[in-house]
């Protein structure tokens, strides 16, 4: 499947700086303007991919500048979803595979949470003043908890969420820039979609995660399992696209698996656990029985 958007916005550098600059700071676009980068460093490599955003950070600067805004916090979110989005994208456009980005992303992921914790010490108390100001600034703004002990609850699993948030965000911006390269000079998206597969090694860091939660003492172990659950959901994604490819189906066959995203955090939730639980299946029994092995 091609992107028509993809190969006009491969085509149209201007048009493409614009929207990396613009989509950035906007609520809910920050992944699209991911994505223009990642399908830029598939199709085209990662110098292309530089030029692009160190020149969408000039556009950003001028206009910050003119507006008067923050232009250090523009900077920094920039820099990050930039960067990411360069490494992903080159990745898959060198050999050709999403596992490969996957498995880098949830690598560094796994990484940054050890190093936040051996920064910052007392993860738990980072994160509830981070909560404790939230609740202030929205109470300042006439909106009330109705239960404000219950925000600070969270405060041991927010490294966790937190990055499983980072990652997950960027895992779409590589999906959807891989899929705009397809056809484009990148490499065919479906194919490298229905293999992702975590492998052996993330799959048995999960397991030792998982037991750690059981037996070890503080919050590191469920941290890191939600880190890799993300990455498991994905591969549950995986498997059901290649069911329905494999069992010739039509695509709206498709439509159960993500509704339930828009019909409130409870379903979704549940939808997310069961996807996890596919593609932690998949990762050690090969649900796909044409699939190639990651180990």
């Amino acid at each position: 499947m091609r992107s028509g958007f993809g190969r006009w916005v491969l085509q149209h550098r201007g048009a493409r700086i614009g929207l990396i600059a613009g989509l950035l700071p906007l609520p809910l676009t920050g992944v699209l303007s991911a994505a223009i980068v990642v399908a830029v460093a598939v199709a085209k490599g990662w110098r292309e991919a530089v030029f692009d955003a160190v020149a969408a950070m000039a556009v950003l600067g001028i206009v910050t500048a003119i507006a008067g805004g923050m232009w250090s916090q523009i900077a920094i979110s920039g820099a990050s979803t930039w960067s990411v989005a360069i490494l992903l994208g080159t990745l898959t456009g060198v050999y050709g595979s999403l596992t490969l980005a996957l498995q880098v992303l949830l690598v560094i992921g796994l990484v940054s949470l050890v190093v936040f914790s051996l920064v910052v010490g007392d993860t738990i108390g980072f994160w509830e003043g981070v909560l404790s100001n939230f609740a202030q600034q929205m109470s300042e703004l006439g909106m009330q908890f109705s239960e404000p002990d219950a925000l600070l609850q969270l405060a041991p699993t927010m490294s966790g969420l937190v990055g499983a948030s980072v990652i997950s965000s960027s895992m779409i911006a590589l999906i959807i820039g891989a899929w705009w390269a397809s056809g484009s000079g990148g490499p065919a998206f479906r194919n490298m979609f229905v293999q992702i597969r975590l492998g052996y090694v993330l799959g048995a860091v999960a397991v030792l995660a998982g037991i750690g939660t059981l037996f070890l003492p503080g919050e590191a172990a469920g941290n890191a399992l939600l880190l890799l659950g993300v990455g498991f959901v994905f591969q549950g994604l995986a498997v059901v696209h290649w069911l329905v490819s494999a069992r010739g189906l039509p695509w709206v066959a498709l439509v159960p698996v993500y509704l339930p995203f828009f019909m409130g955090a409870s379903i979704s939730v549940m939808v997310l656990f069961l996807l996890a639980s596919v593609g932690f299946a998949d990762n050690w029994y090969n649900l796909r029985r044409a699939g190639s092995n990651v180990r």
